[in-house]
């Protein structure tokens, strides 16, 4: 109960924060602290990262993998801002690579395993953290609508799949890597998904530019809810080998990885989805 009260508070405050960073998205001056968030949180993230990987043996440099979080992730915004740069991500991501490699010339022991890691993070963190601002700032459609689609259908799975597994759950999910997470709790998180894909395509018909057919609330809303579940287990299954109950230790909320662990791959969904096959 008192880890139950906590994330109450805690999103009674962050749910106002997010909805005023939504609303204001799109002000010339706001939407460069709306960039500014995501990358601080990012980087976070990364260097909660970066203790899983030394409480294996790997050593990241970190202010040069948090600096080229930051190109990173910048790299997305800029992209959308200007149809010249669609290309910055993934140049931005080779040069990282590069920057990595070339840091690693003076050593010969350990550099595959440091060199894994490092780009791993890039990988799992630092793009899928940079496409949500491709997601929010795509030129015709109002991303702020499919970032609160995004939002809403990937918690409400997290919360789903946590109230009817602490009610109803019986058989384990992945007791190895999470032991309380249940089959039961994953079907009904499912089920919400779908729910609450449904409620945005019912009344997409009031919401402007934005529009959610009969086919894509289905599909995507069955994607995102087994996905997101997906990417929750993802990071149980780091956490655990690093020995680690939490990324962090913020109260009511764990880490900040912990809070964006299901969104990453669901990020990269929407995406890919709006980048390539919705327009």
């Amino acid at each position: 109960m008192k880890d139950l009260l906590r994330r109450v508070i805690v999103s009674s405050i962050s749910i106002p924060i997010l909805i005023c960073l939504l609303l204001f998205a799109f002000h010339p001056f706001f939407q460069y602290v709306v960039v500014a968030m995501i990358a601080l949180l990012t980087g976070i993230a990364i260097w909660e990262y970066e203790q899983f990987a030394k409480a294996k043996g790997g050593q990241m440099i970190l202010p040069v993998l948090i600096g080229l979080t930051v190109a990173v992730v910048f790299s997305f915004f800029v992209s959308v801002k200007n149809p010249v740069f669609t290309s910055l991500p993934l140049i931005v991501f080779f040069i990282g690579f590069l920057v990595l490699f070339a840091l690693h010339f003076g050593e010969k022991d350990g550099a595959v395993v440091d060199l894994a890691v490092s780009s791993f993070g890039l990988l799992y963190i630092a793009v899928p953290m940079g496409m949500i601002l491709g997601i929010l700032y795509l030129p015709g459609v109002d991303g702020r609508w499919w970032i609160a689609y995004l939002l809403t259908v990937t918690k409400i799975t997290d919360i789903g799949a946590y109230f009817a597994g602490s009610l109803w759950g019986r058989r384990k999910l992945a007791p190895a890597i999470s032991p309380k997470k249940t089959i039961e709790g994953a079907i009904f998180g499912l089920g919400c998904a779908v729910f609450a894909s449904w409620l945005f395509h019912f009344g997409s018909d009031y919401a402007g530019p934005f529009h959610l057919g009969t086919f894509e609330w289905v599909i995507l809303g069955l994607i995102l809810g087994a996905v997101g579940q997906f990417g929750d287990l993802s990071e149980s299954l780091l956490k655990r080998d690093a020995n680690k109950k939490d990324s962090n230790a913020l109260p009511g909320l764990g880490g900040v990885l912990d809070a964006i662990d299901s969104l990453l791959f669901n990020a990269t969904i929407i995406y890919i989805y709006l980048h390539f096959m919705k327009l």
